[in-house]
């Protein structure tokens, strides 16, 4: 058994084991954390402690046009929001300037407004909206259009209660969320919605494109006749939310119904225009899990046949999803963290998924664009080689059944899978590591890499895919052809695909305010 004491204090820093690891420099930090920040519990971390330390890192952090920038590129580039929107508030303390520029791409809709009218009045970075914020906030109502009014009125009322503009900043809005007449068809159709019967209700939905939050908070009773006009006018997110509801709803039982679905799930401009990443798909996937396991219990064969459709059409959408991602060239390995601490869940919207279900996709993403076939290495404490076996016989099939192989086990032995290169005598041009960065179990992996590197090939490019912020790393975050990439989207596939070296932050450090 390897002598895991033999090696501490040497880094000055532990991990949340009390494993030696490195603290990374303040720059790599605000991007770990704007990348994958979360406000949910974690599996070494409650999500006070980890809220309390985002706090002090934005109040501390001493460059702030490198935090503007940072703050966008989390917005734009990644799938975070709500730790985005709180280092907004916090960048207002620090430069209000730079806040007006770029507040306006980081609160993209009323909900994100109200979520900073929230974080600024909680007193944790301010005491208030102040005036400035305030006139920020006028302008996002005076840009806002009937959809904004109609999809989310608490939202807005609370932005118009608190920052009191002139109704002629915005009559139509301002008068609708005023509960007062508007010339506007749309806003005008939502007031008498209560008290139409679902025919009518059918027909102006098709004919105004009425939202879902707006119908299904407006009608006394929703039907399946309404359910399926809605079907007709959801945008492609929203369709990808609903299918359960659509089918419990009775509307794919029409087969005109069921075969517009599909063929708008797989629509390919559909798809690239909704920039729908693949892990969406698989949340859809799973979240008719259990209305499948009922239907085959029932065995009724009409919604089996349904389901199946549907299903069989989401395997084909996440398939298409993968088309712009490049191949990789050379031997690449490919070193998933199946360890239990990946069960760790994501946030908000995303709460149905958790980091090994992102590592998965991740791996069976890049397991489909290497040009010649990866080794593929999942690891706890070791190496998972019958898991390795699935996932390679496998390769061949969609991305959601090479996904599925992966559980969570034991340990965190981010050494395991370079020691498995190192005992086989394997090189490789590429190791991704797609990690919580966690490290417990045997010898670190900064000292099996250098060995690697030193016998084998001192060449590797490293990418450790970052998924969730604990701010502890395996290795100094500037050690050369060690690359940290943070966050889930498809940005952190671009950057291994491409082959490039740059970081992450030479790309924030580029983009105009």
């Amino acid at each position: 058994m390897a002598n895991i004491w033999k090696k501490v204090g040497t880094t000055g820093h532990t991990n949340k084991e009390g494993f030696p690891s490195y603290k990374g420099d303040a720059i790599t930090e605000l991007v770990n954390v704007l990348m994958t920040g979360s406000t949910a519990n974690t599996f070494y971390v409650r999500a006070e402690s980890q809220i309390e330390r985002f706090v002090e890192m934005f109040k501390e952090f001493p460059d702030p046009e490198f935090m503007a920038k940072a703050i966008v590129y989390a917005r734009e580039k990644g799938y975070n929001r709500e730790i985005p929107i709180a280092a907004a508030v916090a960048l207002s303390t620090k430069d209000l300037n730079l806040f007006k520029r770029i507040v306006h791409r980081v609160c993209k809709n009323p909900k994100d407004w109200q979520k900073l009218i929230d974080i600024s009045r909680s007193g944790v970075f301010r005491k208030g909206l102040g005036r400035a914020l305030k006139r920020e906030l006028i302008k996002a109502i005076e840009n806002a259009d009937s959809y904004h009014a109609m999809k989310y009125p608490k939202a807005m009322r609370d932005m118009i209660n608190i920052s009191r503009p002139r109704e002629s900043t915005n009559p139509t809005v301002i008068r609708y969320i005023k509960g007062k007449d508007v010339d506007d068809p749309r806003l005008a159709a939502v007031k008498e919605l209560r008290h139409m019967d679902d025919g009518a209700v059918y027909r102006t939905v098709r004919e105004l494109r009425l939202p879902y939050e707006v119908v299904t908070g407006s009608v006394k009773k929703m039907t399946p006749k309404i359910w399926e006009a809605l079907l007709y006018v959801a945008p492609y997110f929203n369709l990808l939310r609903n299918l359960r509801n659509f089918m419990k709803n009775g509307v794919f039982d029409n087969r005109d119904n069921l075969d517009y679905a599909v063929a708008r799930l797989t629509d390919r401009e559909s798809i690239r225009k909704a920039m729908i990443f693949p892990f969406r798909f698989i949340a859809a996937y799973r979240s008719l899990e259990d209305t499948y396991n009922y239907v085959l219990a029932s065995q009724d064969a009409t919604n089996i046949y349904i389901i199946e459709e549907i299903r069989d059409a989401l395997i084909k959408a996440a398939e298409i999803s993968l088309e712009n991602v490049p191949d990789i060239p050379g031997k690449v390995a490919i070193a998933t963290d199946v360890s239990g601490s990946m069960d760790s869940h994501l946030t908000g919207d995303l709460s149905s998924i958790r980091a090994i279900d992102i590592a998965g996709i991740f791996t069976a993403i890049l397991l489909k664009r290497c040009n010649t076939i990866p080794v593929i290495l999942p690891f706890d404490s070791h190496v998972r080689l019958e898991m390795a076996k699935k996932v390679l016989k496998d390769r061949n099939e969609n991305i959601l059944s090479i996904a599925d192989n992966f559980h969570t086990i034991g340990g965190t032995s981010l050494s395991a899978p370079v020691e498995y290169l190192l005992d086989n005598d394997i090189k490789v041009d590429t190791f991704i590591g797609i990690t919580d960065d966690e490290e417990w179990v045997g010898r670190r992996f900064i000292d099996a890499l250098k060995e690697y590197m030193q016998k084998i090939n001192p060449e590797v490019r490293v990418y450790l895919v970052t998924l969730i912020p604990y701010g502890d790393y395996p290795t100094p975050t500037d050690m050369p052809n060690v690359h940290y990439i943070f966050g889930w989207s498809d940005t952190a596939l671009r950057y291994i695909t491409s082959g490039s070296i740059n970081k992450q932050i030479e790309e924030i450090e580029n983009i105009q305010l």
